[in-house]
């Protein structure tokens, strides 16, 4: 309590101090992006004409949503901090394969979805507000009933017609020769034609790394113009970088999702492994700040039953998750449904409508993160020290030209007191905090700084705030005007008493 009424008192004299921290034009730069995955079919049903293999009965099956459904919750995506989404698939489909990796044609769109004037449509209205526009786009494995996959004269452009994946609930597929390079081309020119005709920002290529990094290389070249990201499976950071030394702009960091679900599925665990895995990644990329942190995906349980499987909250859990996420190096990423803890076993279960009505705690608190990150340049591009890490108790410094901030986060089951020398930061400034108003300043020449459980903070260093007579005066006058407005009504109400 004595904490929260001290960020009452605190956020406005921040206000009043002329020191706030200022905010930045939106960059250019893909390491500035928040991005956002969403599965098109479990978003939003914009237009119901395309309805034709929807049953909302089935969760297996197609429930609705398309271009229009997105086009239409864009505001909500700008709102919640989003600068970049990336959509699922959106070429043509087998029969209820809502999720889009089962391509069956290149060359057509998904009826399902909407038409390429749709998706250029969606496209306009997302630059219009700031959004840059990704799509997913399987190339390294598709449909058994690929009209590739029934042409003879293409027979070598598949290493296997028929091969089961992982996860199994994308069943068998066709896995393509991605040594064949008129298969290359053929997958090249279907990239520059969507791109031409929809005027999208970039590619995801989900399972990259199931084909060489040389094979990429080419779509740089033909694509110089466009963001290509590179999902990687079962890979190491070394093994990553070749990929984006081949061509890709950005990989997806398949080595830090399992650790940082482990470390904030519940409390006291230690963050030692995925600080170390950060620092590996400033060493073996060339922008390691493009570098993708999602903590799950389309393919995988949702983070969220990691949580229920250890009997905790998960708003408190994803705040947590979320914090580091969007405060550490890299570029954060959500999986739709993730603002709501959606929850499920991978596949149809982790699959389910987004939910825009439920309740708004953590859609607040990402807003709220987010906003952080756009307006801190440290926060999208700084160096990055870690100053103290003991089982769930994370303190680390972001510095960019003339900008210092210190993040801690409480991911423990107590409150907690950490001490920063004065060497590392300036004695004659102070710390403020961002988040919950906090405040500190040097003493016997350390900082201290204080968390409750499960609470972060986003410090920056500034010079010390005088005491604001003005604003304290301003106070005590709407004090004293409030109490002689209780008792002027206090006495008309014992007058009207006695009279009658």
């Amino acid at each position: 309590m004595k904490r929260q009424l001290f960020s009452l008192v605190m956020i406005p004299l921040l206000l009043f101090s002329g020191s706030a921290v200022l905010a930045e034009e939106k960059s250019e730069e893909w390491h500035d992006e928040t991005m956002y995955f969403l599965m098109t079919d479990r978003f939003m049903n914009g237009d119901p004409t395309n309805n034709a293999q929807v049953n909302n009965e089935d969760p297996s099956a197609y429930q609705g949503g398309d271009f229009k459904g997105v086009e239409d919750q864009l505001d909500y995506l700008q709102e919640l901090g989003i600068t970049s989404i990336v959509m699922s698939p959106v070429f043509e489909n087998e029969a209820g394969a809502y999720h889009g990796y089962s391509v069956t044609d290149y060359s057509k769109m998904n009826e399902q979805f909407g038409s390429k004037k749709e998706l250029q449509r969606l496209v306009k209205k997302a630059h219009e507000l700031d959004i840059r526009v990704l799509v997913d786009f399987p190339a390294t494995r598709v449909s058994t009933k690929h009209v590739w996959a029934g042409d003879p004269a293409k027979e070598d452009w598949f290493t296997s017609l028929s091969s089961a994946q992982e996860p199994n609930w994308l069943g068998n597929m066709a896995e393509i020769n991605t040594a064949n390079v008129d298969v290359q081309n053929a997958l090249i020119n279907v990239a520059v034609e969507l791109a031409d005709d929809t005027g999208i920002d970039g590619y995801f290529f989900s399972n990259a790394s199931g084909a060489a990094p040389s094979f990429w290389t080419a779509f740089d070249e033909k694509l110089p113009a466009l963001h290509l990201i590179g999902e990687m499976n079962d890979v190491t950071p070394e093994e990553a970088a070749a990929y984006e030394e081949a061509g890709l702009d950005s990989v997806t960091a398949a080595w830090m999702q399992e650790p940082l679900r482990k470390q904030f599925a519940t409390v006291d665990r230690s963050s030692e492994e995925v600080k170390e895995l950060l620092l590996k990644e400033q060493d073996v990329f060339k922008d390691p700040l493009e570098i993708i942190h999602m903590a799950d995906s389309a393919l995988t349980d949702r983070f969220t039953l990691d949580m229920a499987n250890e009997n905790m909250f998960p708003g408190a859990r994803w705040k947590m998750a979320l914090t580091y996420m969007y405060t550490t190096p890299g570029t954060p990423a959500v999986f739709y449904g993730s603002e709501i803890a959606q929850n499920g076993e991978s596949g149809v279960d982790a699959h389910g409508l987004m939910n825009f009505r439920t309740d708004q705690e953590l859609v607040d608190y990402i807003k709220q993160i987010a906003k952080l990150r756009a307006d801190l340049p440290a926060l999208r591009q700084g160096s990055y020290k870690p100053l103290y890490e003991k089982e769930g108790l994370s303190v680390f410094k972001r510095e960019y030209e003339n900008e210092t901030l210190i993040v801690a986060i409480n991911n423990t089951g107590e409150t907690q007191k950490v001490t920063i020398p004065v060497d590392e930061l300036d004695p004659e400034k102070e710390l403020r905090g961002l988040l919950a108003g906090d405040m500190s300043r040097a003493a016997d020449g350390e900082f201290t700084i204080i968390l409750d459980r499960e609470e972060a903070e986003v410090y920056a260093l500034t010079e010390k705030t005088g005491i604001n007579y003005a604003f304290i005066g301003a106070m005590i006058i709407v004090y004293v005007t409030f109490m002689i407005f209780l008792y002027i009504v206090w006495k008309r109400g014992k007058r009207a008493a006695g009279k009658e």
